[in-house]
């Protein structure tokens, strides 16, 4: 508690200032802020008086430009002019905003060498205090703030502030707090703004409703700025009742508040509130729609967040970078890669791309996860600069698309380049040899991780290995490589063995798995799903009935097969069986039609996706009406011969539309690209791309 907490603030020691003694001058010189050209260079019409140099810094603090200052002071000392002691605060506010401190360093040296510092100035004193928190120096502005003569709240308000901008020092802040009040000084609106702050960086709860109650008692409460940093504080701490409750006394809200309120409601999952509060906003600006685009598509609800990109677009309000990067990702989900190309376009006519590397692997992802490889890879080596971020997100890419050997060669160009590959970047190259049926490779990378790039195997990439081994038919190594993690095995990895029974047939492990996932996770409807269909496909029909029966019996639900298309920049969702679309004629029509084109093929209906027990007319009936063959049909009405057609599905594609599909992309002379939940399928010429290995 605040009345509790020792005012004693740990000492420190004396920092070197030996890296500030070179010549500002020389620093300047040699590291030149801005070219030659700029006016901040020049020594033209030098003035003799100091009041005319400080005019003109503070005409550049003014307009923010704060490299200008430091090269105007460069200019200043060069000519002899001796600077004064309103000179030296404004000069340092530049550094401090730059947060320049080798040059504020030397600044402090010039300050000693013309004797403002152990004058009683305390304007001098507080702006070195301020440069070096600024600065994140919190041990050197301690000791600036130990020494001084005479401190003002600015001297207070400024380490406050310099505690609470750098993580690990909010407790720090706290403390100093208390020890201000001791000392009798009242705190302001700024204040409390980073003292707010501070109990946030801390996780300090209890001390943040004390600053609270500080608050109401000297009648800030009403103040806006505080009133902000209040709801900010609680939802960061998860309290957002505490926040709502605040924002709807508030008299007077400005953007902030609204933004703030918003994000909170979003972040506690309530997104209905939040878009209930979004619409009752008179004002909007650009984080406003930022924060609502970006909730959706953090809550899987990507449709939403496309409507409202374009809403956006319409009411006149421009996209940022943070904007696009949300509704790529939105893109990315649904499969819209028309729309995902206008934002790739509208990055390019707005300048967002350049060196932007968050867009920019925004725009690889997209591609990648729409089916566009190519151009994912385009634009991945059209990038002036990349991070781990990008490499990760291309090698996933190839991944995905089944392409093991790019991946791995772009693995080792990225060694090559001196990129350390992390934890995500060897789940990409685990799960392209996966994809790819690359065994050995796999497992060479997997035993090499640790000693070759230091990094420990997590649940994730033994997940990868054992989907690696089950894929190729190696259940038993599979096994052993869960019985020897040296971490818990959770439900997942479980899963994606029981996933390898399935596609090899194996019964007898299959029910030895499924009751390990029962144990860990009873509620998940997809491990009794794969349970009932290995029992219907080995035509074991009353061991799958019971399986769906403890499934009705405790209410879990199987997640419906869904398939998404984009059609003319719309979205396109189709269950099996459904006649909800506009076109639903059309569509059973267009079936009927490729029914018999790819009978005449050779096409057999795979009697043994249909998991029920019913006539073998009711069941080829069933198989024509799956999702994806819905999605198929329309995409072949509404586009034009040659177009490819690209598919979302929710769920694995099944043996039946697999066979069915390659037939179709041939007969119609289409590509045919189906994301499934595991990976891409191009389907071309009567071929897929995974080459019947998925």
């Amino acid at each position: 508690m605040l009345g509790l907490l020792s005012p004693k603030l740990p000492s420190v020691s004396h920092p070197s200032l030996a890296d500030a003694r070179k010549p500002l001058t020389e620093t300047l010189q040699k590291r030149p802020l801005l070219s030659s050209s700029k006016r901040g260079a020049k020594r033209t019409d030098i003035s003799r008086n100091p009041f005319d140099w400080n005019t003109r810094f503070r005409a550049y603090i003014d307009k923010n430009q704060h490299e200008e200052v430091l090269l105007l002071y460069l200019s200043m000392v060069t000519g002899g002019v001796p600077p004064d002691e309103f000179t030296f605060p404004l000069v340092l506010k530049a550094c401090s905003a730059l947060e320049k401190i080798r040059e504020g360093k030397q600044l402090h040296a010039h300050v000693v060498k013309n004797g403002f510092l152990f004058s009683e100035n305390v304007f001098v004193q507080n702006s070195i205090l301020h440069m070096y928190a600024s600065c994140g120096c919190l041990e050197i502005a301690r000791l600036a703030f130990e020494k001084m003569t005479q401190r003002t709240l600015v001297s207070w308000n400024s380490l406050i502030s310099g505690y609470s901008r750098f993580g690990g020092y909010g407790f720090q802040a706290i403390l100093l707090f208390v020890l201000m009040l001791k000392q009798g000084f009242v705190p302001d609106e700024f204040c409390f703004t980073v003292l707010l702050r501070a109990c946030v960086s801390a996780l300090a709860v209890e001390e943040a409703i004390q600053v609270h109650s500080h608050i109401i008692k000297l009648r800030f409460e009403s103040n806006v700025l505080i009133q902000n940093s209040l709801m900010d504080m609680y939802v960061k701490f998860g309290l957002v009742e505490a926040a709502l409750l605040l924002f709807n006394r508030m008299t007077k809200k400005d953007l902030v508040s609204w933004n703030s309120m918003i994000t909170g409601l979003i972040r506690s999952g309530d997104l209905v509130s939040a878009e209930v509060l979004f619409n009752q906003m008179d004002v909007k600006n650009v984080v406003s729609w930022n924060t609502m685009i970006s909730g959706y598509v953090q809550n899987g609800q990507c449709n939403e967040a496309l409507v409202l990109f374009r809403k956006m677009q319409l009411e006149g309000v421009n996209p940022n970078s943070i904007t696009v990067v949300s509704a790529l990702s939105a893109c990315s989900d649904v499969g819209a890669l028309s729309l995902g190309k206008w934002i790739h376009s509208y990055c390019k006519r707005k300048g967002l791309i350049g060196s932007n590397e968050i867009v920019s692997a925004a725009l690889v992802n997209m591609y990648a996860k729409c089916g566009d490889i190519e151009t994912a890879h385009q634009v991945f080596e059209s990038m002036v600069t990349r991070d781990i971020v990008s490499w990760d997100v291309m090698i996933e890419g190839f991944a995905l698309h089944g392409r093991g050997e790019d991946a791995l060669k772009l693995f080792r160009n990225m060694i090559r380049e001196g990129v350390k590959p992390d934890e995500i970047t060897l789940i990409g190259v685990l799960n392209a040899c996966s994809h790819a049926g690359l065994v050995e490779e796999g497992l060479m990378h997997f035993q090499k991780m640790w000693v070759k790039f230091g990094v420990d195997p997590n649940l994730e990439h033994f997940t990868c290995v054992v989907d690696l081994l089950g894929r190729a038919g190696r259940l038993g190594e599979a096994l052993q490589v869960i019985k020897g993690m040296n971490i818990a095995p959770d439900a997942v990895v479980w899963s994606v063995l029981l996933n390898a029974c399935r596609i090899h047939g194996n019964v007898h492990l299959a029910e030895f798995v499924a009751k390990k996932i029962m144990e860990l996770d009873p509620e998940s409807s997809l491990n009794y799903v794969l349970l009932s269909n290995i029992y219907a496909s080995n035509n074991k029909w009353e061991d799958a009935s019971k399986v769906r029966m403890i499934m009705k019996c405790n209410d879990i639900e199987k997640e419906p097969g869904c398939s998404l298309i984009e059609i003319g920049g719309l979205i396109n969702e189709f269950l099996a069986g459904d006649s909800s679309h506009p076109q639903y004629k059309q569509i059973f029509q267009k079936l009927e039609e490729l029914k018999k084109k790819i009978k005449m093929a050779g096409y057999v209906p795979d009697m043994d996706m249909v998991l029920r027990e019913i006539r073998d007319e009711e069941k080829e009936s069933a198989l024509y009406l799956h999702s994806e063959k819905l999605a198929v049909a329309l995409g072949l009405i509404n586009s034009p011969p040659g177009i490819p057609i690209r598919i979302v599905k929710n769920l694995r594609i099944c043996r039946d539309c697999h066979s069915a599909i390659k037939l179709i992309a041939q007969i119609e002379g289409r590509e045919i690209v189906v994301r499934d939940r595991n990976r891409f399928h191009h389907f071309k010429e009567g071929k897929c791309s995974c080459r019947d290995y998925w």
